[in-house]
């Protein structure tokens, strides 16, 4: 696993802080943060006590701080903030408490604009114009109060192990940090990476699981170009194996998967043992039920997905996507709305269209993720039908 480090040498307005003596505070985590502690503040008993400031960070691929700004709030961490009389000051807040992740929680939310509404040029404007108005009250009960210490301090970098080999960033914009570390999965697999097997690989490399493992004993062949992620050029089209070929896109963003080029049969099933999750996408129903019936032997909770489509007599297609969500607590509906039936009667058809592959893994993507708590979920269903030609979704199997 690897961590981009925070470059304070290449970011000048992070320099600049340092070196005028503010305590900084640079948390890497499932998001990244920064943290300016011992800011004088006002409490609502008039005492002058120190609180931290807090802004999220956004960095590039090189850890160099982005300006300017894209986010002109902050948050505060301690007794909300009070004028020299005592009054919260309510002019400032925006925001109630918010948890922001790895381990840092604050107390209220700012919204401070500058005056002609820009973004702030950098981090060093956007502390410096929050510090002042938090300060300034503090200073009238006591004037030798000071953020700053008398000499530069040097920043305090707190860096966790993450799999990706650049910084998210999209979970640090959005704010959603909290969220994230609960996709914090250890080992999770995918049997089978053809159309949708494919397309839940793509979504899950962009989630901090630890360990993605592909199992699938098919090459990569021309078809597959038309459903699946990305655009390979024509000289690539060597017919690589599935799991080469996708690491290979993969591997460039994140650490963490492993490649198994072979099938899943009864005798593969111990390595499934252990598993935090496994998601099933083949068309094979024979194996499909061997598989399904191990998971459940061994308590590894699934989803089986399919897509079951036909043409009809005006030459439209219709068909559905299909979710399946198994697990130890709640599996007896298997039986009833997955297919194993032989090749010739099998209702999976090897018709596969890009974008009801690519539904058919956002949906699972989806549940699992509702299921780590990263999502709400108040049906909580088990089994899941998108219909295409009346756009409609069943849930079924509600816990």
């Amino acid at each position: 696993m690897s961590v981009t480090p925070i470059n304070l040498s290449l970011s000048p307005d992070l320099a600049k802080l340092e070196a005028e003596g503010f305590r900084l505070k640079l948390v890497q985590g499932t998001a990244s943060h920064l943290l300016i502690e011992g800011i004088p503040a006002v409490t609502s008993a008039g005492q002058v006590v120190p609180g931290v400031l807090y802004c999220p960070l956004e960095i590039n691929s090189v850890g160099v701080a982005v300006n300017p700004c894209a986010n002109h709030q902050c948050w505060w961490i301690g007794e909300p903030p009070c004028d020299s009389t005592g009054r919260v000051m309510t002019e400032m807040i925006s925001n109630p408490a918010e948890d922001k992740g790895d381990g840092i929680k604050t107390t209220v939310g700012f919204s401070r604009k500058r005056a002609n509404k820009t973004d702030y040029g950098d981090y060093h404007e956007k502390i410096w114009a929050y510090v002042r108005l938090i300060w300034h009250e503090a200073q009238v009960l006591d004037r030798n109060c000071d953020p700053r210490s008398d000499k530069p301090v040097p920043a305090v970098v707190e860096a966790q192990n993450r799999v990706f080999r650049y910084p998210d960033m999209a979970t640090t914009r959005a704010g959603i940090g909290a969220a994230t570390a609960k996709l914090l999965a250890r080992r999770v697999a995918i049997i089978g990476l053809g159309g949708s097997g494919s397309y839940i690989l793509d979504l899950l490399a962009k989630t901090p699981i630890e360990e993605l493992h592909l199992f699938d004993g098919d090459d990569f062949e021309l078809h597959n170009a038309f459903r699946s992620p990305g655009a390979p050029a024509a000289e690539e089209l060597t017919n690589p194996k599935k799991v080469d070929w996708l690491f290979g896109i993969y591997d460039r963003m994140r650490t963490g998967i492993f490649r198994h080029p072979y099938h899943v049969r009864a005798e593969q099933l111990p390595e499934l043992a252990g598993f935090d999750f496994v998601f099933v996408a083949i068309d094979d129903s024979f194996a499909r039920k061997v598989i399904l019936e191990g998971l459940l032997a061994m308590q590894v909770p699934f989803i089986d997905v399919g897509i079951d489509v036909g043409i009809d007599e005006k030459g439209q297609l219709r068909g559905q996507c299909r979710v399946t969500v198994a697990t130890s607590e709640q599996h007896e509906h298997l039986q009833e709305v997955v297919s194993f039936a032989t090749a010739e009667n099998d209702i999976y058809r090897n018709i596969q269209i890009a974008d009801l592959n690519m539904q058919n893994a956002a949906m699972a993507v989806t549940k699992w993720k509702k299921m780590r708590g990263f999502y709400g979920d108040d049906c909580r269903e088990h089994h899941s039908l998108y219909t295409i030609a009346t756009h409609g979704l069943t849930k079924e199997d509600r816990k």
